[in-house]
Formats: structure tokens, C-alpha cells, sequence
């Protein structure tokens, strides 16, 4: 079996992807098909072209905050919010992901409150889990260019949900522009979520900020997403280094993303190899499939040709992702699943 197949039949597990950054072409076209401004019908090339960030693009890091609005305009209604939902579970599980933690910030729209937003999400999830193998969890965001206030909603509405849905809304995330607010602001918030049963993880070291790294690092996150700059290789020092190798924190490595965001210069240069030769634990994920035009067996394949991994090393990075799932209660399935298919391939 070629790579290609090989990464494509892998069941993978996918534990860092924004919904509105994972909204693939068609959904989009169907979302815009339900879209109340008709002012847009005739705009869609340049509408997706705005939306889709590729390697060659002169946009950085902080210009990919912007394309968003165009998703979030997409999705402003409970009903394009669930066919948004629906429409990106099933394309995961077109991609052989057998776990997802789909995460998304909450927003009040003309449409809908905040409360509505993760209610239509969860529901959504359920509804898709009686269709489909693949199994789906949610993990509510906090953007932290937004004001502390409306973190504090978030993690009481985060909270409610998990009570709501523990099956369903297992944790809180913070992620947005990485120079805007502190992480010392949002930890009284954090703290009252992990108290109350939920996980945690935290976009970390996308930009060098060594202070806030041992910070986030030090709160004891189960997770964080990124972490670009952590080695001194790669913007970061030895104590922040050091710290992530004393925590054994697991990260969530989204190669195209940070590729095309310019954290990294080319895959080679990626911090995957750091990561992966110090033997810390490390997830493979897309971030946002949509905007970066890419799957998460496309970044299994990537992997392994930039890095000259062969099938079962990358079966394993499969596997041991099982390990730092949100929903423990899966774990156990997952790996069966996984191991099932490495002794399928005598792995």
C-alpha cells in the first residue's frame, strides 16, 4: 500500500480543528445557499479565494484572523450552523478520522445567542453520531482578544454544557490573535472549568513570549496547541524548552497551518522533529482544513515524507494520540480500533 492510501485508510484521531476554519468549498456553497445576503451570489471565486490561505500567500499570521469573518458570516443561524456541523463530521469521517474534538468560540448573532450556539453544536454532534462511526466531541473556545467579561460567559455557559452534555461538551480552549491579552487575565476562568470537570487545553508559543509559555505551561494544561516557539531552535529558550520537556505537556502539531501562517518556514523546518526526537507527546492535526486546504491524512502524509517516517511509526502517532483524548471513556475503543488495523497491516 502506497503512503497515500496508507494515511487515508489510518484511522486518525483529530484533536485540534476550529469548525469555522474547517468549512471545506462545498459546505460553503451550501451554506451560502441558506445565507440571507444575496448580495454575495455572484462574488463566490472571490469569496473563496479571500477565505483560503496557501503556502505561496503574503498573508502572516495575524491577517489569518481576518478570513474568518467570512465563515462566521456563514454560520450566524442555527440551521447553517448544524449543516456547517454536520457537513464537516462527515468530511472528517470521509478522511478516516474515527475521534474528532471540534472546537468553536460561542457568539451571539442577529440569529442567536451564545447559549443557542453551543446548544446547536451539541445537538448537531448527537444527531450525527446515530449516522455515522465517527465519534465527536466539543471543546468551547475562549478568544483571547476579546474582553475578560466575555470569557467569563464563556466558561459559565462552557461549565453548564458540560453538566448539560458531558458526553458531548468535554472542554475549554483559549485561542485567537496570540498579542493581544495576557494569560495570567483568563487563569481565574480556566481554573473554575477545571474544577468543574472540564479539560483544558491552550494555544501556546505561537509567538515568542517566553514569559507567558512557563506561564500556560506551569497552570498544567492536558493539552496545548502549537507551540512554535518552545524550542530554542525556534524563537524559544532553554528555560521554556525545559519546561515543556518537565511537564510532558502533550501538543497538538498542525504542520500546513503553520507553514502557511509563516510560524515555520518550510516543513523541514517544522518543530514536529524537536518534539517528536525528544520522544514528548505530540498529536498530528489540521487546525482549520478549510482555510489551509488540507485533510488530516494529508498532514499524516506530509509528516512522514518531511520527516522520514514509515507506516508504523506514523500508525503509532495514531495511536498514541488515543491517549490524550478528552473523552477517557473512548479511549480504550479507539485503540482497538487502531491496533486492529496495525495488526491488519502487520504493523
Amino acid at each position: 500500500m502506497d503512503m497515500y492510501a496508507f494515511c487515508s485508510e489510518l484511522p486518525k484521531i483529530e484533536l485540534h480543528a476550529h469548525l469555522n476554519g474547517s468549512l471545506s468549498k462545498s459546505t460553503m456553497l451550501q451554506l451560502k445557499r441558506h445565507y440571507a445576503d444575496s448580495s454575495l451570489d455572484d462574488k463566490s471565486n472571490i469569496f473563496f479565494d479571500e477565505f483560503q490561505i496557501g503556502a505561496g500567500d503574503t498573508r502572516n499570521l495575524s491577517n489569518c484572523f481576518q478570513v474568518f469573518g467570512i465563515a462566521h458570516a456563514l454560520t450566524s443561524t442555527p440551521e447553517t450552523l448544524e449543516i456547517a456541523t454536520k457537513m464537516t463530521l462527515q468530511e472528517f469521517d470521509d478522511d478516516g478520522c474515527c475521534y474528532i474534538e471540534l472546537r468553536s468560540t460561542p457568539r451571539d448573532t442577529p440569529h442567536m445567542t451564545k447559549k443557542q450556539y453551543i446548544d446547536t453544536i451539541a445537538q448537531s454532534m448527537q444527531k450525527v453520531s446515530v449516522h455515522l462511526p465517527i465519534m465527536s466531541r466539543l471543546i468551547v473556545s475562549i478568544n483571547r482578544s476579546h474582553p475578560i467579561s466575555e470569557a467569563e460567559i464563556i466558561t459559565d455557559l462552557a461549565i453548564e454544557y458540560h453538566k448539560k452534555y458531558p458526553d458531548v461538551v468535554v472542554g475549554l480552549e483559549l485561542s485567537g490573535e496570540p498579542t493581544v491579552g495576557k494569560f495570567e487575565d483568563f487563569v481565574p476562568c480556566f481554573t473554575r472549568a477545571k474544577e468543574s470537570g472540564l479539560k483544558i487545553t491552550l494555544h501556546c508559543g505561537e509567538v515568542c513570549n517566553p514569559e507567558e509559555i512557563i506561564c500556560m505551561l506551569n497552570f498544567k494544561p492536558d493539552r496545548i496547541g502549537h507551540g512554535t516557539c518552545i524550542h530554542p531552535n525556534h524563537g524559544g529558550t532553554e528555560n521554556t524548552w525545559a519546561s515543556l520537556f518537565k511537564t510532558k505537556t502533550p501538543v497538538e502539531v498542525c504542520l500546513t497551518s503553520n507553514v502557511n501562517t509563516k510560524s515555520a518556514p518550510d516543513y523541514a523546518s517544522h518543530h514536529f522533529k524537536e518534539l517528536y526526537n525528544a520522544e514528548l507527546p505530540v498529536i498530528l492535526c489540521t487546525d482549520d482544513k478549510g482555510v489551509f486546504a488540507t485533510s488530516l491524512s494529508q498532514e499524516y502524509r506530509i509528516c512522514a515524507e518531511t520527516f522520514d517516517l514509515d507506516q508504523t511509526q506514523l500508525a503509532r502517532l495514531a495511536l498514541n494520540a488515543c491517549q490524550f483524548i478528552f473523552a477517557q471513556d473512548l479511549k480504550k475503543p479507539l485503540m482497538s480500533k487502531i491496533l486492529n488495523f496495525m495488526d491488519k497491516y502487520s504493523l
